[in-house]
């Protein structure tokens, strides 16, 4: 059982220099959190398939001109570095590293939920993300979160429908994403 003394926070430059020296890979399925390197999840089929479906829908609705998509792209957020498996861009977001925020995060959870419900959405907030959403393939559901601050999201609420209208786009159904997954 490991105890605060015994834990070594990573700085996001620490986290940084360690890619760039070949300490850490491209296949390394790791992300930074608060200071802490975590294993991420394996994708299962029904996770790819929905990233696949919203990919579709998304393209489709977004202004490419105004905005970016972004595929398992990662975000650089203080001492955090996470690595959201949909993220859409406002061209021009400042990147100190990666970009410091999006305008939209969507997280596909199968076994990830914990994670991406309790330790993301106020580094989410914090960075001023507008909308995150957590589509939970295992529960069945979705869970969006709005008006962010300092201390997270103000809104968080689960949804037959997720809508972001902040970057034109038509409302989503729960039901058809959970039905592309299978």
């Amino acid at each position: 059982m490991a105890i605060d003394g015994e834990i070594h926070r990573l700085t996001a430059e620490e986290y940084h220099r360690m890619i760039e020296s070949g300490g850490l890979n491209e296949d390394t399925r790791i992300e930074l959190i608060e200071g802490l390197l975590l294993d991420m999840s394996p994708k299962t089929p029904a996770h790819e398939r929905a990233i696949r479906w919203l990919v579709r829908e998304l393209s489709r609705s977004l202004d490419l001109d105004r905005f970016e998509l972004g595929v398992g792209a990662p975000l650089s957020i203080g001492d955090s570095e996470p690595e959201p498996d949909l993220i859409v861009l406002e061209r021009g977001t400042p990147q100190p590293y990666h970009p410091a925020t999006a305008a939209l995060v969507v997280e596909i959870a199968f076994s990830s939920q914990r994670r991406d419900l309790r330790a993301k959405p106020p580094i989410y907030a914090r960075a001023g993300v507008p909308v995150y959403w957590v589509i939970d393939l295992e529960g069945g559901r979705a869970v969006a979160h709005s008006e962010p601050d300092a201390d997270g999201f103000g809104r968080v609420e689960i949804v037959d429908e997720l809508v972001a209208a902040h970057i034109g786009l038509a409302p989503i159904s729960v039901a058809d994403i959970l039905a592309a997954a299978g």
